[in-house]
């Protein structure tokens, strides 16, 4: 796909349109499996960090070594990155509000079928939706340079018509080692192992984990910690309906500011950190219904909003030809992080009897996230000097 002004040719709204259904795809598997988690508790006779554990494993290892949507999300996210030079926060912020139109979606529709035909049959009713995938994947269109170069002459290099066997040539083959050591360095930029020589990556990776658990384990938690609280699954589903209106209106308007210059990219990811956080520390103290729809609002409007520009913020730091690598690892490192703790909010339940702790620890995780972009200032600093 072609860079420079492409932001308004048909190949960037396609990445767009393919990556806004990834998301939708993405959120709403995830947030339906927390809409079932309650019955499949009841159902296995089990307990909930158990069944959390499985939805962990699922958005995690399988994730790393099958996962199409894993897949499907790195390469579109780099396409849009690509496509869109200018206008990126624009760009990224239509592309994934995907994510709260799954969840705004899904989750009622998860309920719904619930109801009417059991959890098995709605499993594999969503299952079915996932194939949209497939023709996401076959409008991408790589363009074809073969007929550009097949009438133009091409000139021969003078080494060419030398004989391989001449004194000459054979006094400038490189020696064993430095063969090895050249394939070596060939598959390690292959795989994308280069990124982890970069201190930028890890300061995008730690940002990125610490968003990427925390909001993962909220689309798990948030149905049967709100059902916890009193409230029936309708009313938990509405406030998820809620916070994915407050996501979309957060992602785009928070896009188009940082787009247009109005606020800097990380005073903002720094202020909607600290919203997240607060919405976080409260919830033993959020008890009423407009007080529980308020802060899954300010919550998931504020994720869906740092969503968007953490892929800024990586772009800026790796630049747009290792995004690819940046985005994979990312994915993978997040996803083993994910498999390894993904089961604690559901044991601090069945410890305690309330969420309470479990989402005051996520809002410490995420908290976290600030000491990357502490890092990141400290290092530019550094490199001035």
């Amino acid at each position: 796909m072609s860079q420079g002004k492409a932001e308004f040719s048909g190949p960037g709204w396609v990445a767009v349109l393919c990556l806004h259904v990834n998301c939708i795809l993405w959120a709403g598997i995830l947030k339906a499996l927390g809409v079932m988690l309650p019955t499949l508790v009841e159902q296995f006779a089990t307990e909930t960090w158990v069944i959390g554990w499985m939805v962990a494993i699922i958005n995690g290892a399988i994730n790393i070594v099958v996962s199409c949507l894993s897949c499907s999300s790195v390469l579109m996210r780099a396409a849009v990155a690509r496509c869109f030079p200018i206008n990126y926060g624009t760009a990224t912020g239509l592309a994934m509000s995907g994510f709260p139109v799954g969840t705004l979606l899904i989750a009622p529709l998860t309920q719904l079928l619930l109801d009417t035909y059991g959890w098995r049959a709605a499993m594999m009713l969503l299952g079915a939706m996932s194939l949209h995938l497939s023709a996401c994947g076959a409008l991408f269109r790589q363009r074809s340079r073969g007929s550009e170069k097949s009438n133009q002459y091409e000139t021969l290099r003078e080494d060419d018509d030398l004989d391989d066997s001449s004194p000459n040539n054979i006094a400038k083959e490189k020696s064993r080692l430095r063969a090895f050591k050249d394939a070596l360095t060939a598959q390690t930029e292959h795989f994308g192992f280069s990124v982890f020589l970069k201190f930028s990556f890890w300061i995008a990776t730690l940002l990125e984990v610490c968003i990427r658990f925390v909001s993962d384990q909220w689309l798990v938690y948030f149905v049967p910690q709100a059902e916890a609280k009193g409230f029936s699954p309708q009313e938990a589903v509405t406030f998820v309906t809620a916070a994915g209106i407050g996501n979309i209106v957060f992602k785009l308007v928070l896009g188009v500011v940082v787009d247009r210059g109005l606020l800097k990219l990380r005073p903002a990811m720094a202020a909607v950190i600290v919203m997240s956080c607060v919405s976080f520390v409260i919830v033993p103290w959020v008890t009423s219904y407009w007080m529980t729809l308020t802060n899954a609002v300010v919550f998931y409007g504020s994720c869906g909003a740092i969503g968007s520009l953490i892929d800024i913020f990586t772009r800026e730091l790796l630049g747009v030809d290792l995004l690819i690598s940046a985005f994979s690892w990312m994915e993978v490192i997040s996803a083993l992080v994910s498999l390894g703790f993904g089961f604690y909010p559901g044991w601090i339940y069945d410890e305690t009897g309330s969420y309470d702790l479990a989402f005051v620890s996520l809002g410490c995780v995420w908290a976290l996230s600030l000491v990357a972009l502490l890092m990141e200032q400290v290092n530019a600093r550094w490199y001035k000097k």
